[in-house]
């Protein structure tokens, strides 16, 4: 059943990469399908929790100060607490496929607009990061 929260994230993904925006109502959606089919245990464990509000401070941080996307802070909040099995390899997989999938994508936009001053959408390197990790690991 995994299926629809695939959908969901990739529907995600694609919105972003068209609009720069992420609706509130797919993140619920995606939100509700994470906790209805979590694919990692019946419960949100301390550690999980304890990863996602770190994540949640410092994308909020990174919101206000540099102009990350809040969008992209709730989304990354959603995956790392509802989504993301807890260990610390699978943060780390996480982690580095996203950041090689942003380079790679920010490089493509330079190339192709010829300008790395517009907004990088990040959702669509955190939908690749994450079907990533589930189907790599």
């Amino acid at each position: 059943m995994q299926i629809f929260t695939f959908a969901t994230l990739v529907w995600i993904g694609w919105f972003d990469l068209r609009t720069h925006r992420i609706p509130n109502s797919a993140l619920i959606v995606l939100l509700l399908l994470s906790l209805f089919f979590q694919p990692h245990g019946s419960e949100i464990g301390e550690e999980q929790f304890l990863v996602a509000a770190t994540a949640l401070v410092v994308g909020i941080l990174l919101w206000r100060f540099c102009g990350l996307g809040m969008g992209d802070v709730k989304l990354i909040f959603i995956v790392a607490l509802v989504l993301m099995p807890a260990s610390l390899e699978s943060y780390l997989f996480f982690t580095s496929v996203f950041w090689m999938i942003a380079s790679i994508h920010l490089l493509a936009q330079a190339l192709i607009l010829r300008s790395i001053s517009q907004p990088l959408p990040l959702a669509p390197s955190i939908v690749l990061a994450y079907i990533s990790l589930v189907y790599l690991k």
